[in-house]
C-alpha cells in the first residue's frame, strides 16, 4: 500500500509557462505604476516573445530592459532584478489537486511537494499557489547541484528523513522528467509514475533505460487523479464531480499492485 505520495511542481502540479507568464504579468503591472512607467502591453511583449523562443529568464528581463525605453528610466537593470525575485506570479493548480490533497490528509495518506531548487523564484510558485497549506511538506533540491538526477536524489533523501515512519516502497514520486526524477525515484526505492503533458519542456523526453522507464504513464491530470481516487477508494466526485464515468468502468485500472493480496 502506498502511504505516501511526492508531487513535482513544475509540469505537475501546475504550468511553469503559465506561472512563468504570471510572474511576468505582476512585474509589467507594477512597472507601470511607476511615474513615467511603460504601459502593461509594452512590457510584456518582449517579456512573452522572449518565453516562446525558449529563452533563460534573465534573458527576458535583459530583452525587456533594452527593448522598452520607458523601463530604463524609472528603474536600474539590478533593482529590475530585485522587483522580479520579491514578485508572487499569478498561477493556479492544475484542476483537481487542491481537493485532491485534502481528501488524502482526511483518509491519512502523507503528502510532499518537489519544488525544484532552493531559490526565491521557486519559493514564489509555493507562496503563490499556497503549497505549504495544501500539502504536509515541501522539500527543494540544491541550488548549487549541477546534476539533476543527484539534486532530485538528495531531495528525496531528505523526504525520507521527515517521512520515517514509511519505506520507500510506501511513497510514490509523481514527476515529468525521466532522466532526472524518474530515475531518481527508482534508484531510491520510490514507485515512480510519470505525468507527461502537452505541451511542457519534459514531454519530448523518452526513456534511454529501463531505469527511466516510469511503472506508470498518464497524458492528463484528469487521468491521474482518476487513478488516484481508484487506488485509494475516493469517492471521485469529492474531487472532481461529474469528471469521468468511475462507476461505469467494471474493473478499474489499479495505480499499482498491493503487496500481499
Amino acid at each position: 500500500m502506498v502511504k505516501g505520495l511526492l508531487f513535482k511542481l513544475d509540469d505537475v502540479l501546475s504550468s511553469e509557462a503559465r506561472l512563468t507568464v504570471g510572474l511576468y504579468h505582476r512585474v509589467a503591472y507594477r512597472l507601470s505604476k511607476r511615474p513615467g512607467g511603460p504601459a502593461v502591453r509594452a512590457v510584456l511583449l518582449p517579456l512573452l516573445l522572449s518565453q516562446e523562443e525558449g529563452a533563460p529568464d534573465f534573458r527576458a528581463w535583459n530583452r525587456l530592459y533594452h527593448a522598452v525605453p520607458e523601463v530604463p528610466r524609472v528603474i536600474r537593470y539590478t533593482d529590475l532584478l530585485q522587483l522580479v525575485k520579491k514578485t508572487l506570479p499569478v498561477g493556479t493548480l492544475f484542476q483537481g489537486f487542491r481537493e485532491l490533497a485534502a481528501v488524502l490528509q482526511e483518509i491519512g495518506v502523507r503528502t510532499a511537494v518537489m519544488a525544484g531548487p532552493y531559490c526565491r523564484l521557486q519559493q514564489n510558485k509555493v507562496a503563490a499557489l499556497h503549497l505549504e497549506d495544501l500539502f504536509g511538506a515541501v522539500v527543494y533540491t540544491d541550488f548549487f547541484c549541477r546534476n539533476p538526477r543527484q539534486a532530485v536524489s538528495g531531495a528525496i533523501r531528505k523526504l525520507l528523513k521527515m517521512w520515517k515512519g514509511l519505506k520507500p516502497s510506501e511513497i510514490a514520486y509523481i514527476a515529468d522528467d525521466p532522466a532526472a526524477d524518474i530515475a531518481a525515484a527508482r534508484m531510491a526505492g520510490l514507485h515512480a509514475l510519470r505525468l507527461r503533458l502537452h505541451p511542457t519542456r519534459h514531454e519530448p523526453d523518452e526513456p534511454k533505460s529501463s531505469l527511466e522507464k516510469a511503472e506508470k504513464e498518464f497524458t492528463s491530470v484528469h487521468e491521474l487523479i482518476a487513478a488516484l481516487c481508484r487506488y485509494y477508494r475516493i469517492e471521485p466526485d469529492t474531487v472532481l464531480p461529474g469528471e469521468w464515468d468511475y462507476y461505469l468502468k467494471p474493473q478499474p485500472w489499479r495505480l499499482m499492485p498491493r503487496k500481499g493480496r
